[in-house]
């Protein structure tokens, strides 16, 4: 199974991303689809899902997977929400984007095909988190959310956490509307965070966006791990837009081992 593992990945905590090979779906979803909301047959997403837990370590059904809305809410997860989400979108952590615990062995999962899937990770506190982000979540500024969170519920520092960002559009494949960028313009004051010499259209750079909140949330620039790799363009990972929304889900992941 491909997966793009962030340098903090190890003995202590888990902290990946899926890519689109090495499962068991067919057709526009081959072959690693980890969703159930994609159309494809409930088994192979199970299936899937297995073979992503046994590479990554862990046991699906502990999963915890939020069902995602383009919010910003942010959800603290104890031993009671093990296996949330794990067999079935329903069972899912409703309206929610992003998820942390300092709960060890409850991996927290989010889906994406070209919005960022973000990880969390303090080794100080022990905690993780994982966070989705699309152009709405990084204007409602998710990622800084998420980190207060693990700061006020779960005793955290920022300048502890280490965080992944993972494949998603790059600025030069993601294009918005003029709206869209005054949005994301005015929330970001002075950043530069549009792009609007790469084509017709404004364009929008996300990961720039996140960074830039993580650091204003009080991250440190030397625990932000960009991956840099653009989903349009790669054929390792599932792209909404590359295949015209007719596409599988990869997975950022994260998890705090075994003490």
């Amino acid at each position: 199974m491909d997966s793009v593992r962030f340098s903090f990945d190890g003995d202590q905590a888990l902290a990946a991303a899926t890519g689109r090979e090495g499962g068991v779906s067919t057709g526009e979803l081959a072959s690693l689809n980890l969703s159930f909301e994609v159309g494809d047959d409930p088994a192979r997403v199970i299936a899937n899902r297995k073979i992503a837990a046994d590479d990554l370590g862990f046991d699906f059904r502990d999963l915890v997977i939020p069902r995602q809305v383009h919010g910003v809410r942010v959800k603290v997860v104890s031993e009671h929400d093990r296996g949330r989400g794990a067999d079935s979108s329903e069972s899912g952590v409703a309206a929610c984007d992003a998820l942390v615990t300092s709960t060890p062995m409850i991996p927290l999962a989010v889906l994406v095909a070209d919005c960022a899937p973000v990880v969390l990770y303090d080794p100080a506190q022990p905690a993780i988190g994982v966070v989705h982000v699309g152009w709405r979540g990084a204007i409602g500024r998710i990622a800084q959310k998420a980190v207060e969170s693990m700061a006020r519920e779960l005793g955290c520092r920022p300048r502890d956490i280490r965080v992944g960002i993972g494949p998603c559009l790059q600025p030069l494949s993601l294009e918005v509307s003029m709206n869209e960028a005054m949005q994301a313009e005015g929330e970001f004051h002075q950043q530069p965070v549009v792009l609007y010499d790469a084509g017709e259209k404004p364009h929008l750079d996300i990961p720039y966006m996140v960074k830039q909140q993580l650091l204003d949330a009080g991250v440190w620039l030397k625990n932000i791990e960009d991956s840099r790799m653009d989903t349009l363009d790669a054929q390792r990972f599932f792209s909404h837009r590359g295949q015209s929304g007719a596409a599988g889900r990869c997975m950022g992941v994260a998890m705090l081992r075994a003490p």
